[in-house]
């Protein structure tokens, strides 16, 4: 059947096309269908059956076959059902529509999948006839077909696997599924292996996502938490291959799909608008969870969890479901509705329910199935809920008034009305009812305000009280006193707590809030103070109780150490009901988050003595004393399951022996069974706490970096680093730690938080105003005024936005507490309130500054706000004014220049260059307005001169020809010569002004000079015009008739010769130029030949008019004379033309190609001139052809400029333009061009090209002659180097320079490489690419090597390291070698010649690295086992390791090694050590001679040893002999270190008998005997080399120093009237005591230090000051806690000097570094190994300039020391290894302030300043200082000189100017009373008599 213009057929195939394509109807084309002949023969032909139509480039293409292709795109097919044609009738009976999309496997699978197989398997109508075979084999295509899908690439022929492709994976069981095929049909086992790995992981939710349907909403709710575990397993895996990201991301998308379905098809089934409030609310609320929960999974692990995991990092963006995150949020709003509905349902009397009956108020529903979101419902909900407020709003206003009366009804008690609110607290929300009971709301809140009163009465009335009594706290079962009374005030706290969280619901916006909330805050805090005193008057209590024995706090040691009690079955520890009690006590207390005294919980420790186990008893006694050090505080409640499981072991244990253990306290052999299995059960108690408090350092160390992020400007990273603690957290708890077990936990975290977000929040604000998000701004002028883009005010708004959200950040900050406890955060903001007034007048003072910008501004644009050209006429008249006003304006121009483009005002950036523009073109407009003005007035001048001039000469040359024009000459002349002085005048103006006008633009006017010529000639014509009126009346006279004849003659014969002679118009068109120029030059010829008979005729006709006769006939002449003239005015112009033509013609081109702007001037003048002419004439016909000609020439010229061209170029230039043969470029002229006008343009395009060319090869030559030039002179800088064999060789120099040029030289041949012109130097530039490449890499190793041998050299040249000597010389060999070849041809290219160079610097390089790295390991093996050598450089110790028996070598380092010895003495063969010798010669013999070995470690670790044995004997022995001569000993027998040491040991015994004994005053006596025999001791002698009597001077000046201090001792205990030694003025002080064991000690308060005997030579001692015993406290009490010290203070003030001080007192080793920036961490770690191993003190001196990176790293390696030294351990871990710690190391630090002229100082971290018992040191007592030095150097009136000299420096100080090279502090001080003491030293060797002379030594 054919198809007509309506087919019906057709139009059929037209519609579903265009609907399933999507094409517009205006787009379709639809003739094309009714020819097309596929569409044809499938409508009219019965045998063809299919029609295929498919997208193509052309638009549709229709096809009869479907081909394997045809799966790239969308595919629409049409087939028949039967072979017929197809009609209007058959049409919708007898053919199918089908579709393809991807691939035909993906398009069977889901029409079978979705379609077919539910239907024939499922349907019982279908399945009931459908054999079961089928049954069978269509199911097994569907999973055939899924498997293909899953598997396989469909273009590929085989099967493969592709795990990219997840197009077959639509649900996850698809995905499961995927992975359970791979692991049974996987082509390699690892490939299995790792799909069975997936499998198995997935197993755990493969089965409920099967039978998801079948599952409830709170099943699924948790199974969201299940599956978020699978998916962290799956892709945190690493034993396999990583999980594919794009796979991931499709699972997750598919898995947040099912569960999206799943929950609308659960709430599908119910009806939410008509079911019952409760089971709908039950549901939503679950459906709600199910879409909160996922997306919170999807966002947090791939939004930060995955994105930080190391193994396999997320690299997409995070993930969101955000599909699933609006259904939660619809299911919300639908809860919300139901709610208030039930509310206002539930308030209504019966009668009024129908205004909210159901079919009313949810009619606006109706149709709208509130779980199917999308975007496409999303208006039609809105709209609902819209028309539902608005139903509802008529109940609301009914219930507001009902609601008011009932409530004032119960309005008197305040507990029903409290109950009433909270009953109806949603309707009481809602806007209206909230406005409507604004009264009972303030009645409320008055009534809660009267609660809150009454809290604080009962408190008041109570908390003095007996618990139980009617005046005390409620009392409690099984409470002590003090655990009641703090539980009865936890209550009223709860209490309160609720009336607040009540008020902050309901009654917020009323007047009265914030006073009730701050009354409410008081009375909390009360209660908190309340809780506090109770605990610590306990702990008071408890305390002095343990001191007391009999407290009933003693264990019996022949007692059972514990039994079962047999009555509750409880097991007892034999400890006294009072012990008991206290346990009891201490766990509720520790339960209610009370901090236990350190004393306290270890009260059970005393049992330890009587079991060698003690680990036991603390684990049974409650577990108080179980781990309790190990335990961290807030963690405890953590680990009370893993101890409750414990006591569970102790009681089985003890029911096997009947009930009761025989086990006693002193009976410990019987322990060693139940020991064994009490040890095996708190092993695991210990790692469960070690685990704990790893958590606890991880969260310890995200929180110390969290306080260093600025939270201003990286809030991101505060809430990534927050997540990551609740992460953590999340996974602790996911241990199966209980929720309230770690509430302390979270508590202990949220309150460190708390302190980071405190520190960083007031860090934020004191500089608010600077780190705010910058705010660009422009400053603009527009319409006559400045203004700022964007304006003022939202700049502003802007600022106090930022500034207000910044404030309230600690309101949204939740921490890590649970989701019920109340946030600690918000008080924030209040107890910072105080900063908020700085910050908001620095606000103002911003906008301020913001405003004075603009204000400085406005005077630069004044000018353009004003008449410019009104005030410059009015003001300006003479030069002066204008040469003022130029200059003002050139000193106004520079200082716009000095303006700033842009002023930052702190975080505003205001861009300043638009107004700048604006103020540049305003000087610039006025500039040229002045210039304009000036021209204008001298054109003025000018105009008057010259209109004088021509008119006067007009009247002068004018020849009277008659009596009266004579007569009215004379009178003309006479006006001239009286109007002349007038105007001479305006000739001086005119050119002033134009002298000004050239000055300031670069050109005058030029008319001046000419018009000067013009008035000289004036001048002339004046005084010649007398005698020119004379002349003429004579020559009048003459004969005019026998002239005029004459004339007549002469003017015939020219006519004759003029009609002959004259050119024609033909040798215009056809002359050559030199007929053209002959022709012009014969008619100027003929010209002026004519001229002079004019010139006769008219002197003949005025001379026939004057003497009154009659004129001739001149018609001749003046046909003549217009005939010439007509042809004169033709050629003139020709000539003209020529002539300036010529001129340009004849310039040489080299020279003129640069000015042919002229010639195009030239041409367009005259083209406006050709232009001009009125009546043309074949000459303007054949200029204006000429200038055409030439014109187009004009644009061509610059290709044969040439500037770039070789002489190769420019002979193919000469030849493209046919320019005679032997022309060249010396001798080329532009008229030479211009003659080969024609041939340029004919050849433009070969001359564009030939130019372009040219110009490309140039560059690249000079570029390729530029590195030739370099090749040849790049030499290597070379100097000469001896090494360790005296050896000379030459090494290189300036190695930078070198690399940077070959590096520029390479980026220049890249930059060649990109001209189209490089082909032909492609050669050239390659060979010189390798080369330099190659020169890059040998260079860069050559230099690594030189400086690795320059290092090694040494130290193999002298044998350094013996196993590595063999491969070092080879490499030496080697180089050298090279370095010779280098020498010989020292230029830089010559390096790439040499043979193998490349593996020669390879090879060497890498054998310097493995010596390089033995060198290291053999260094680090000898300083672990010396550890002194970690203080002294690698060269240093290598010289010690390699000299190890010269005696020389060992002097020169032992200095560095040991505090006090400067040298050693050997015996006479050098072979033994027989004493150390300090700096200042003082000699110690051994007791043991120390045997010098190779072993260099070895002997120095003797030496030391030896050194401590020796001065330990020796301090026995002096106190022996102090003893006996009653402290009369002889200070030459032993060193002053021992001396002082044995004094002060003494001095603290005879101390104490005295106070015994009540005789201080006896000891005070004797000190002051002793102080003046030793001051009196001549140290004198003859022989100035003399250093015994040095050393003693030394020896007695330090005792006097100690001797002084010793008798301010006596002084101070006399005068508090000390009776025993615990008294605090004597424990305070400084005590030593020598043991019975001969140990010697030193003691301060409650500290007790051991003295280690490190010799520390005659340093000078420190003066003891009060400042001095202060710091000495602290550092001791530091100690004993395990801490370190931290004097800070100003310099100068001691704080080094008393350190190390205390280190020599305590016979320390004490090393001082000096801190700054350039320390990192591994050097600091060096320190710390070397110190704790040797027990040395480490003082870091100015320890705040470390970076603050290396001080976070430094306080973590710090406090693993002071954590070992704490806890008495042995080892600790440094630099990840196990490192000895000796128990006497210490580190202290000092610090400057921070600021106040002390650059580079930085404030300590809290973390770090905990570690350090801080000390000020602010100004030391420079009257003591002065007093105490000079009685140690001998003055007897020491006290009043040291008065008077520091009075002296300080007047000079506070009176003389502050200059840098004054120093008036306490080293100047201390330098002047040493150099006093030398004067008076050098008094007492000449004899002179002292005491008068004191006085003016010191001056």
């Amino acid at each position: 059947m054919a198809g007509g213009p309506a087919d019906v057929r057709k139009l059929f195939l037209f519609t579903t096309t265009q609907n399933y394509f999507g094409l517009r109807p205006e787009l379709w084309d639809q003739p094309p269908l009714s020819s097309c002949p596929e569409v044809n023969n499938f409508l009219d032909d019965g045998n063809q059956m299919l029609l295929r139509v498919q997208r193509s480039d052309a638009g549709l293409a229709f096809s009869n076959t479907i081909d394997f292709d045809d799966t790239k795109d969308k595919v629409l097919v049409f087939f028949k059902l039967r072979p017929e044609v197809i009609t209007g009738d058959n049409l919708h009976n007898n053919i199918l529509v089908s579709s393809m999309v991807e691939s035909p496997v993906n398009s069977l699978y889901q029409a079978v999948r979705q379609v077919f197989a539910p239907m024939l398997l499922k349907d019982q109508e279908w399945s009931r006839n459908f054999d079961p075979k089928l049954q069978n084999l269509l199911s097994e295509l569907e999973a055939g077909l899924g498997v293909v899908l899953r598997r396989s690439d469909t273009n590929v022929p085989k099967l493969k696997l592709k795990e990219d492709d997840t197009r077959g994976i639509l649900t996850p069981s698809d995905e499961f599924q995927f992975w359970i095929e791979q692991a049974h049909r996987g082509n390699k086992q690892i490939s299995k292996e790792r799909a069975s790995y997936f499998k198995e992981l997935f197993e755990t939710i493969a089965r409920e996502f099967y039978n998801l349907d079948s599952l409830s909403l709170l099943e699924v709710v948790d199974l969201v938490e299940t599956t978020r575990d699978v998916v962290d397993d799956v892709w945190r895996q690493t034993e396999h291959d990583h999980y594919p990201e794009s796979r991931m991301l499709h699972l997750l998308d598919i898995i947040g799909g099912s569960f999206g379905r799943f929950v609308q098809k659960k709430l599908g089934s119910l009806k939410l608008w008509e079911d019952p409030y409760y089971l709908v609310k039950e549901n939503l609320k679950a459906g709600i969870s199910i879409c909160e929960q996922w997306v919170i999974v999807c966002s947090h692990l791939t939004g930060q969890v995955w994105q930080r995991y190391v193994p396999h990092p997320w690299k997409s963006e995070k993930y969101f479901p955000e599909t699933l995150d609006r259904l939660g949020k619809r299911l919300e709003e639908v809860l919300a509705i139901r709610t208030i509905h039930e509310k206002l349902l539930y308030f209504l009397p019966a009668s009024e329910e129908r205004i909210i009956c159901l079919s009313r108020v949810f009619e606006p529903f109706t149709g709208v199935n509130p779980v199917q979101y999308n975007p496409y419902t999303e208006p039609l909900w809105k709209a609902a809920v819209s028309q539902y407020e608005k139903i509802i709003a008529p109940a609301e206003q009914k219930i507001a008034g009902k609601l008011k009366n009932y409530i004032s009804e119960i309005q008197d008690s305040p507990q029903q009305l409290l109950q009433a609110f909270l009953k109806y607290k949603e309707l009481v929300k809602r806007p209206t009812i909230s406005k409507e009971l604004m009264l009972e709301r303030e009645t409320l809140l008055a009534r809660l305000g009267d609660s809150t009163k009454d809290f604080r009465l009962d408190f008041e009335n109570r908390c003095r009280g007996i618990p139980g009594d009617a005046s005390g706290p409620l009392s409690g079962k099984n409470l002590s006193e003090v655990v009641n009374n703090i539980v009865w005030v936890r209550q009223l706290e709860l209490k309160v707590d609720d009336t607040i969280k009540i008020a902050e619901a309901l009654l917020s916006d009323l007047s009265g809030f914030r006073s009730f909330h701050r009354s409410a805050e008081d009375l909390l805090d009360q209660f908190k103070l309340y809780e506090q005193e109770q605990f610590d008057d306990w702990s008071r209590e408890v305390q002095s109780g343990l001191s007391d024995s009999r407290s009933g706090l003693c264990i019996e040691a022949n007692s059972r150490i514990m039994e079962l009690d047999p009555n509750d079955g409880s097991l007892k520890v034999h400890y006294s009901d009072r012990l008991v009690v206290l346990l009891r006590e201490v766990r509720q207390l520790s339960a209610l988050g009370f901090v236990i005294p350190a004393k306290i919980q270890q009260v059970a420790n005393v049992a330890q003595k009587f079991c060698k186990q003690a680990i036991i008893l603390k684990q049974v006694a409650h577990f108080y004393n179980s781990i309790d050090q190990q335990m961290i505080q807030s963690q405890r409640p953590m680990m009370l399951q893993s101890a409750l499981a414990f006591e569970q072991i102790i009681k089985n244990s003890k029911a096997g022996s009947g009930g009761k253990s025989q086990i006693t306290w002193d009976n410990p052999k019987e322990l060693e069974g139940y020991i064994q299995k009490l040890q095996n059960a708190a092993e695991r108690l210990a790692t469960e706490n070690r685990k704990l408090r790893k958590w606890h350092t991880t969260f310890c160390e995200k929180v110390v970096i969290l306080m260093n992020i600025d939270l201003l400007r990286q809030q991101q990273r505060w809430k990534d680093g927050l997540q990551e603690l609740r992460t953590g957290l999340a996974s602790v708890a996911a241990q199966g730690f209980q929720a309230s077990d770690m509430h302390a936990w979270r508590q202990h975290w949220n309150h460190q938080l708390y302190k980071a977000l405190e520190h960083q929040y007031q860090m934020g604000l004191e500089a608010l105003n600077e780190n705010l998000p910058e705010i660009s701004i422009d400053l603009t002028y527009k319409q006559g005024r400045l203004q700022f883009r964007p304006p003022f005010e939202e700049i502003r708004a802007k600022y106090y936005r930022e500034m207000k959200r910044f404030i309230g950040i600690p309101n949204q900050f939740k921490g890590v507490g649970e989701a019920g406890d109340e946030s600690i955060f918000s008080v924030m903001i209040d107890r910072n309130a105080s900063g908020f007034l700085t910050i908001y007048s620095k606000a103002e003072d911003l906008f301020r500054r913001l405003s004075a910008v603009l204000h400085q501004h406005k005077e630069w644009v004044v000018i353009g706000q004003v008449d410019m050209e009104a005030l410059v006429e009015k003001h300006l008249f003479t030069v002066i004014d204008w040469e003022k006003n130029f200059k003002a304006l050139k000193i106004k121009g520079k200082e716009v220049e000095r303006l700033p483009s842009a002023v930052k005002v702190d975080c505003l950036n205001i861009n300043c260059s638009p107004v700048k523009t604006v103020i540049d073109d305003l000087i610039q407009k006025l500039f040229d307005l002045l210039v304009l003005s000036l021209k204008k007035s001298i054109q003025t001048h000018i105009h008057e001169i010259d209109t004088f001039v021509t008119e006067a000469m007009k009247i002068l040359t004018i020849i009277p020809q008659s009596v009266e024009e004579i007569g009215d000459t004379n009178l003309q002349y006479s006006n001239l010569q009286d109007r002349r002085p007038e105007v001479l005048p305006l000739f001086q103006q005119a050119e002033d002004k134009n002298k000004l006008l050239r000055t300031v633009s670069g050109s005058g006017v030029e008319t001046v000079s000419n018009l000067r010529a013009k008035w000289d000639k004036f001048e002339l014509m004046m005084e010649s015009h007398q005698l020119m009126i004379k002349d003429q009346i004579e020559v009048m006279k003459g004969n005019v008739k026998s002239r005029l004849q004459i004339y007549y003659q002469e003017l015939e014969k020219f006519k004759a010769r003029w009609d002959q002679l004259k050119p024609g118009d033909d040798i215009i068109e056809t002359g050559q130029q030199n007929t053209l120029d002959q022709s012009a030059k014969s008619i100027k010829e003929k010209k002026i030949e004519f001229d002079d008979l004019e010139v006769i005729r008219k002197k003949l006709v005025d001379d026939c008019h004057h003497f009154g006769l009659e004129e001739p006939n001149f018609s001749l002449a003046y046909s003549i004379s217009k005939d010439i003239e007509s042809c004169a005015q033709i050629w003139a112009l020709y000539e003209e033309f020529q002539q300036g033509l010529q001129e340009m013609a004849n310039e040489d081109w080299i020279t003129y190609r640069t000015k042919t702007y002229l010639f195009e001037e030239f041409l367009m003048s005259w083209h406006d001139r050709l232009r001009k002419v009125e009546e043309h004439s074949v000459m303007t016909v054949k200029l204006q052809s000429e200038v055409d000609k030439y014109k187009i020439i004009i644009p061509i010229l610059k290709y044969v400029r040439g500037e770039h061209l070789s002489p190769d170029h420019w002979l193919d230039l000469f030849r493209l333009l046919g320019l005679p043969r032997g022309t060249s470029l010396e001798k080329l002229l532009f008229g030479d061009l211009l003659r080969a006008a024609d041939a340029i343009v004919e050849k433009a395009s070969d001359l564009k090209d030939l130019n372009s060319r040219a110009q490309g090869e140039v560059t690249i030559r000079e570029a390729l002659r530029e590195l030739d030039l370099w090749g040849v002179g790049a030499v290597f800088s070379l100097i000469d180097y001896e090494d360790s064999q005296n050896r000379t060789i030459k090494l290189i120099k300036d190695w930078k320079d070198i690399v940077n040029q070959v590096g520029d030289n390479r980026c220049l041949l890249q930059s060649l490489k990109d001209s189209p012109y490089y082909k032909g130097f492609e050669d050239k530039v390659s060979i010189w690419e390798r080369k330099l490449a190659q020169l890059d890499e040998y260079m860069q190793n050559l230099n690594h090597i030189q400086r690795k041998w320059v290092y090694l050299e040494p130290i193999f040249g002298r044998g350094a390291l013996p196993k590595e000597q063999t491969r070092f010389n080879k490499v030496d060999e080697d180089f050298r070698s090279i370095m010779m070849d280098i020498k010989k041809d020292n230029r830089v290219t010559t390096l790439t010649t040499h043979a193998g160079i490349r593996n020669a610097l390879l090879t060497i390089l890498d054998q310097l690295q493995r010596c390089q790295k033995s060198l290291n390991e053999f260094l680090e093996e000898k300083r672990s086992a010396f550890p002194r050598f970690y203080f002294i450089g690698d060269d240093d110790l290598l010289e010690i390791l390699g000299q190890s028996t010269n005696p020389s070598v060992i002097q020169s380092h032992l200095k560095k090694l040991f505090a006090g010895i400067n040298s050693v003495c050997f015996d006479e063969e050098s072979k033994h050590i027989t004493a150390m010798k300090s700096l200042e010669g003082e000699v110690v013999p051994f007791k043991s001679k120390v045997l010098l070995s190779n072993n260099v470690e070895a002997w120095l670790n003797d030496l030391a040893l030896e050194m401590k044995q020796t001065l330990k004997q020796l301090l026995k022995e002096c106190i022996t002999a102090g003893r006996s001569s009653q402290g009369a000993i002889d200070p030459s027998l032993f060193p002053s270190q021992i001396l002082c040491l044995a004094e002060q040991i003494k001095f603290t015994e005879d101390v104490e008998n005295a106070i015994k004994d009540h005789s201080l005053h006896q000891i005070e006596a004797q000190l002051v005997a002793k102080l003046e025999r030793y001051t009196s001791v001549d140290t004198s002698s003859e022989d100035p080399g003399n250093s015994e009597s040095g050393i003693l001077e030394l020896k007695l000046k330090a005792l006097i120093l100690d001797i002084i201090h010793n008798i301010d001792i006596v002084k101070q205990l006399n005068q508090v009237q000390v009776h025993t030694t615990d008294d605090w003025a004597w424990k305070k002080q400084v005590r030593f005591y020598m043991k019975s064991d001969h140990t010697c000690y030193v003691h301060m308060v409650d500290s007790e230090l051991q003295y280690t005997y490190e010799y520390q030579g005659n340093i000078p001692k420190l003066v003891y000051t009060p400042l001095t015993d202060k710091c000495y406290l602290t550092l001791t009490q530091a100690m004993k806690m395990g801490l370190g010290g931290n004097p800070y203070g100003p310099a100068g003030t001691g704080k080094t000097e008393s350190v190390k001080a205390l280190g020599g007192l305590l016979g320390r080793q004490v090393l001082v570094f000096n801190c700054d920036e350039g320390i990192d961490v591994k050097s600091m770690g060096r320190i710390f190994v070397g110190l704790v191993k040797c027990g040395a003190w480490g003082c870091f001196d100015e320890f705040n300039r470390l970076e603050e990176a290396v001080l976070s790293a430094v306080s973590m390696q710090i406090q693993t020391i002071q954590d070992a030294l704490k806890n008495h351990r042995t080892v600790c871990e440094l630099l990840g290894k196990e490192v000895e710690i000796n128990s006497n190391s210490g580190i202290f630090i000092t610090m400057n302030p921070a600021g106040k002229g002390y650059g580079g100082r930085q404030k300590l971290p809290d973390n770090l300043k905990q570690l350090f018992r801080p000390v000020a040191m602010s100004r030391p007592d420079n009257d003591l200082i002065a007093e105490v030095i000079l009685y140690s150097e001998g003055f007897k009136d020491a006290k009043e000189l040291g008065r008077k000299l520091v009075a002296i420096f300080n007047l000079s100080r506070e009176l003389l100017t502050p200059q840098q090279h004054y120093d008036w502090g306490l080293r100047a001080l201390k330098t002047v009373l040493r150099g006093s003491g030398n004067l008076l030293r050098q008094l007492k060797k000449n004899g002179t008599k002292q005491d008068d002379e004191e006085g003016s030594r010191i001056v």
